[in-house]
């Protein structure tokens, strides 16, 4: 392959270009397989993924389009998800296109950051499943005269078992993880006494999961959709002592306490506590009561007593309309 970076991807490195190339390609393979085999399920998981990668990266067309081919494929609607798979080889041929060579730097910030006045280099770990996004995230931190990385994990364990030893000064973190979840994390980290400063880093709507994120401990939320720019911004404020919100999500913040009240709630799912919202979103991803009861380690029992809670709260009759309202709810907010 070409050492030449990639249209749209001049803002990244080399290295990370190369990586995005290599997996895009792969996992385009495989979306073509899962279109032939009528496998909707599998596309729906790969377009997913790739999708979560390229909006990291700032890749909007190809995000966009495997957004939309995620909820074809949650609907089933081959010849749209056969369309929009055309669409999506054609905008990575663009995408891999070799272009004359520029200079790949993100500027680092300015001297007047109170981050950087005292000369210090702040350690920082990151916690996420994609290895893509994980990569990007350590030579972004490595390239900034003030950052240096002292850590990374993909699961809430691995995280668990190294910050205590390690200090760090900020965790950057996902809230959905592998085999784990971001927002038990957090709680956890807050259980034990660590004192690193925590920003969520998600693709996940900030509506939902802003504020459920600060009030577990987190002292900021950002979306993947973000550039590198803002991302820095948001690590530097909250190493100074800020709290770190979208200027959208500031607003909301903000009318909420005028107003006493909150945007959350005005949502059905939003009166779900932590773990009721856990539990329907494993209803949503078509766990049964007792997985949902090994991955979150507690008794079928109190599984039940979630689901009672949460059809109560969200004035559903029976399990069908549980069910038929989790999945929509997990395929609209790209949780498969």
């Amino acid at each position: 392959m070409s050492k030449m970076m990639r249209h749209d991807l001049e803002g990244c490195d080399e290295d990370i270009a190369q990586l995005y190339v290599k997996t895009a390609a792969n996992q385009i393979k495989g979306m073509g397989a899962a279109l032939r085999s009528k496998s909707m399920a599998g596309l729906q998981r790969l377009s997913h993924k790739l999708s979560g990668s390229s909006a990291f990266l700032g890749l909007k067309t190809m995000a966009k389009l495997l957004s939309d081919l995620e909820q074809a494929a949650s609907r089933e609607a081959s010849k749209e998800a056969v369309r929009l798979f055309g669409l999506i080889k054609k905008e990575f041929a663009r995408i891999r296109q070799p272009r004359a060579p520029r200079p790949a730097r993100i500027a680092a910030p300015q001297a007047s950051s109170p981050a950087l006045k005292s000369k210090k280099r702040f350690k920082i770990y990151i916690v996420d499943d994609h290895p893509l996004i994980r990569e990007g995230l350590v030579r972004l931190v490595n390239l900034q005269p003030d950052l240096k990385l002292c850590g990374q994990a993909s699961t809430a364990h691995q995280a668990l078992k190294s910050i205590p030893a390690l200090k760090p000064d900020l965790v950057i973190l996902d809230i959905t993880l592998a085999s784990s979840n971001g927002m038990g994390l957090i709680k956890d980290m807050k259980l034990r006494s660590l004192k690193s400063f925590i920003l969520v880093l998600s693709m996940h709507d900030e509506s939902l999961y802003a504020e459920r994120a600060l009030r577990a401990g987190a002292k900021g939320y950002i979306m993947k959709q973000e550039s590198p720019k803002e991302l820095l911004n948001a690590i530097h404020r909250i190493l100074a002592g800020e709290i770190y919100l979208s200027e959208k999500m500031g607003a909301k913040m903000l009318h909420k306490i005028a107003d006493n009240a909150s945007d959350e709630r005005a949502l059905p799912e939003g009166s779900l506590s932590d773990r009721e919202l856990q539990t329907f979103q494993l209803i949503g991803q078509g766990r049964g009561t007792r997985e949902i009861a090994e991955e979150l380690n507690i008794s079928p029992k109190t599984v039940e007593s979630y689901r009672a809670h949460i059809k109560v709260k969200m004035n559903l009759r029976n399990a069908h309309e549980l069910t038929q309202h989790a999945v929509h709810w997990v395929e609209s907010n790209h949780l498969n």
